[in-house]
């Protein structure tokens, strides 16, 4: 156990750092954040000891994120060059294991990203076998492997050998965090307009991010905000209801009356597949208060043209809850408005 914690903590990680600068030159373009980290357990060892390559603003924990990353069996009979992932979520105080559906769903989309770079690399590995007895991290990160080299103990390959194959899984990783980057919508991850209001609630709370930005920009989110709206006035006209769109001053976004009927409409659009919405509390408010007369549609799965100038989008898939009754349950708070006693602490000038 002493010596395997040699190998991963400081032989592994030594010679992988003497190799970064060469691989930070293969990821293009270029993400020049590139890190190194070993574990293999602090006080009881673990099962799967690993040391990885990783992006620190894009995977700054081997639980968030892609990574290459080597993954040594249980029983020490291999050792596994992975492209990998997080595989794990912090859900009320514990790290829980991702879905299998939700890691398959990921694990294909990169598949088939890089489908061009590893139809030329036949040695490359779809499964793997880490052997672990009492720990779901092993199998967490079978399923989460996208692509993997596999080096038995009793025929590793020449230093040469494990140099190229580095090299090669580490400018894969760089095409999936530029894809990653670019994409709206990604298997597992929360939707962009979820991503851009927790960049955005970090950022004013003066939290440092690294080179990731926000996910859409003002243009993509009138896009989709607009498509989203026309889809539901049209679900609404066809139902014989008339429809005005309030948005621009109201904590709703369509008044649709039909008789004596009126309903406070509110309009959610997104590239996800609308699992989550963001609300603010003037939406929450009115929507509560003026249950059961109230509607929530929400347009998933648009596309859209960044290309164009102005971005267009098309298409979605209309959901329609109806009446719309917000479950408490549902709803998780992002940031905190904060009062500070005026009487607390000193002030000295800065």
């Amino acid at each position: 156990m002493e010596q395997r914690g040699l190998l991963v903590r400081r032989e592994a990680a030594a010679w992988l750092h003497e190799h970064l600068p060469e691989l930070s030159g293969l990821v293009l373009p270029a993400i020049d954040d590139l890190k190194v980290e070993g574990r293999d357990g602090t006080g009881r060892k673990t099962e799967i000891p690993w040391v990885r390559v990783h992006s620190a603003s894009r995977s700054p924990s081997a639980t968030e994120g892609w990574y290459v990353v080597y993954l040594f069996s249980a029983d020490g009979e291999v050792v596994y060059l992975s492209l990998n992932q997080g595989t794990t979520r912090w859900e009320n105080g514990v790290f829980r294991p991702r879905p299998p559906h939700e890691l398959q769903a990921r694990v294909d989309w990169a598949r088939h990203l890089l489908a061009g770079d590893f139809a030329a690399t036949p040695k490359l590995a779809e499964k793997i076998s880490l052997k672990a007895r009492s720990s779901d991290l092993g199998s967490g990160y079978e399923r989460g492997n996208v692509a993997a080299f596999p080096y038995p103990v009793d025929a590793l390959p020449s230093e040469d050998v494990l140099e190229a194959d580095l090299r090669f899984l580490v400018s894969v990783l760089g095409k999936l965090y530029v894809a990653a980057d670019q994409a709206l919508a990604l298997p597992g991850e929360p939707a962009p307009e979820v991503a851009d209001a927790l960049t955005a609630v970090e950022r004013a709370a003066g939290r440092r991010f690294g080179q990731r930005g926000f996910r859409q920009s003002a243009g993509e989110r009138l896009a989709i905000e607009r498509r989203a709206v026309k889809v539901a006035c049209d679900y609404l006209i066809e139902h014989k209801y008339s429809v005005k769109d309030v948005g621009a001053t109201q904590p709703y976004d369509i008044d649709a009356r039909r008789g004596q009927e009126r309903l406070f409409v509110e309009v959610k659009g997104t590239a996800s597949d609308g699992a989550e919405v963001i609300l603010t509390r003037g939406e929450v408010r009115l929507h509560a208060r003026e249950h059961p007369n109230t509607m929530l549609v929400i347009v998933s799965g648009i596309a859209l043209d960044r290309d164009s100038d102005p971005p267009v989008a098309s298409g979605g898939v209309l959901r329609v809850v109806h009446p719309w009754k917000i479950d408490d349950s549902g709803l998780t708070p992002i940031a905190y408005r904060y009062a500070v006693p005026s009487e607390t602490g000193l002030a000295t000038p800065a």
